[in-house]
Order: C-alpha cells, then structure tokens, then sequence
C-alpha cells in the first residue's frame, strides 16, 4: 500500500461535513477502577447510547455521504459502527479526532477548564489555573486530518461535541446530534 503526503498548503477543497456526536457512554466500569485521563476514553456506549446510535444510523441524510471518519475514542468509534453497518459505507479511524484536552485529569478540572475555555472564547490564558487546548489548535488538528479526505465530497465524522463546537454554532449538542455543515479544508 502506497502512502502519499498531503500538502496542507494546497488551496482549500469545499467539503460537506456530517457532524455526529457520539451517543451516550457508560462510564460507571472505567471510574470504579479509577481510570482516569485517555483511559477515560475506554468507556463504552451506555445502553441508552446503543439506542441513540441504532436511531441515528438510519438518518436519511447519512447514506449521501461516502465515507465515515470516526474518533479512534470508544464512544464514538461503537456509534461509528452502527453507522458503518447500516449504511455500508466504509469507515476510517482518526486518532486527531479525539476529545478535547484537558492537561489535567478528573471530572472537576474538566468542568472547571471548559468553563475557562467558554469564557475565554477557546483561548489560554498565561495565568490559567488549569492547563487545556485551546480553540485553534482543535480547529487545525481537525483540519489537518480532514486534510486526507479532500478527495471525498461528502464525509460523515464521527466525533465529539468541544471539537464540533469549534466549526458549528451550537451551544449544546446532544448525543447522536446530527449536524451539517459545508467546510473549507
């Protein structure tokens, strides 16, 4: 299999986006172990999320795609799969699709850092107490990777909602929301 470099200097491609969110997790099994950071991201979908992610894959709007890119991230990769398996289309698996970050671990930093983040409109701060992504780097690590797709038209991702929010104006998006969007990557 040959590999070829992408040139992110190469003038934009029009791309139409088909945001999903993942569906809910279940994080009850990773907390009680005390996973914590990345290993957070183990969590697999809660029942409720296999519901959500059954409904989502039969999406009218999903089968006009023609690939699926998903977050290596469990969440989103198990909602990803049903996608995959309904609509047939082939699914690709992005390591710079994850989840935000947050420099420092536990469910309070997280909150606090997103509430920073928020107020802030995505940048740091020198003085911030907590250490996290800001909304630029998301924003190029997104299209760094969408950058090997140029060639697609039409893409489902399969992803979370802080890097959603980077390219939608939704405030809140909910589990298996599906959002549409045309991006110049």
């Amino acid at each position: 299999m040959a590999f070829e470099l992408v040139d992110l200097d190469r003038p934009g491609t029009r791309m139409k986006i088909i945001f999903v969110r993942h569906g809910e997790p279940d994080y009850r099994e990773l907390e009680e172990r005390s996973y914590t950071g990345f290993g957070i991201d183990l969590a697999p979908l809660s029942e409720k999320g296999r519901q959500q992610a059954q409904k989502l894959s039969t999406n009218p709007l999903l089968p006009s795609a023609e690939i699926i890119v998903s977050s290596a991230v469990t969440r989103a990769l198990e909602t990803a799969s049903y996608v995959a398996c309904v609509t047939g289309l082939p699914l690709r698996v992005e390591p710079l699709l994850h989840e935000w970050q947050v420099y420092e671990s536990g469910t309070d930093n997280f909150e606090k850092a997103r509430a920073i983040f928020l107020e802030n409109n995505g940048e740091l701060l020198p003085n911030s107490p907590i250490q996290y992504e800001t909304a630029a780097k998301m924003k190029s690590r997104f299209l760094e990777c969408m950058a090997k797709y140029r060639d697609y038209q039409t893409v489902i991702v399969v992803t979370h909602n802080m890097l959603m929010r980077q390219f939608v104006p939704n405030e809140k998006i909910d589990f298996c929301q599906v959002i549409e969007c045309e991006l110049e990557i």
